[in-house]
């Protein structure tokens, strides 16, 4: 089973921007037709177990973002629907990526540190606002 999960996360890292997830989905649902059931029953338990586990730490301080991006990736193979999200979300998600690091390339040391103070400021303030949420503080 892990062996095919870094084999299926190799192929995705391989695959095109804004069609990987769509394509990795259409090869799976091949690849089910040969899968036992047990095969096929796991991954999406993992994928939900992993998307859960990973709301959980959002809200509590841990690295929660990548395994909710693991477990919809997981459960993209079985959905051309979550596939073609995605494939949308990278993509814009990159368009983002690549405005941001431009601005830092052009921006001013004196901008750099007040987007950094103001980042802090923002992380701190939704780690305080999970922390009272949680424990009712």
């Amino acid at each position: 089973m892990l062996g095919s999960l870094k084999k299926s996360w190799q192929e995705l890292k391989q695959g095109r921007p804004g069609h990987r997830f769509q394509e990795r989905a259409k090869k799976g649902k091949r690849e089910r037709l040969s899968q036992s059931w047990i095969k096929r029953f796991l991954k999406p338990v993992i994928a939900i177990i992993l998307i859960a586990g990973g709301v959980v730490l959002c809200v509590i301080p841990g690295p929660g973002m990548p395994l909710v991006v693991a477990g919809a990736a997981l459960l993209a193979e079985r959905s051309f629907t979550i596939a073609r999200g995605l494939d949308w979300t990278e993509v814009k998600a990159r368009k983002v990526l690549s405005l941001g690091k431009a601005w830092w390339r052009h921006a001013t040391r004196t901008a750099r540190v007040a987007a950094v103070l103001i980042g802090a400021v923002v992380i701190g303030g939704a780690g305080y606002g999970a922390y009272s949420l949680t424990f009712g503080h």
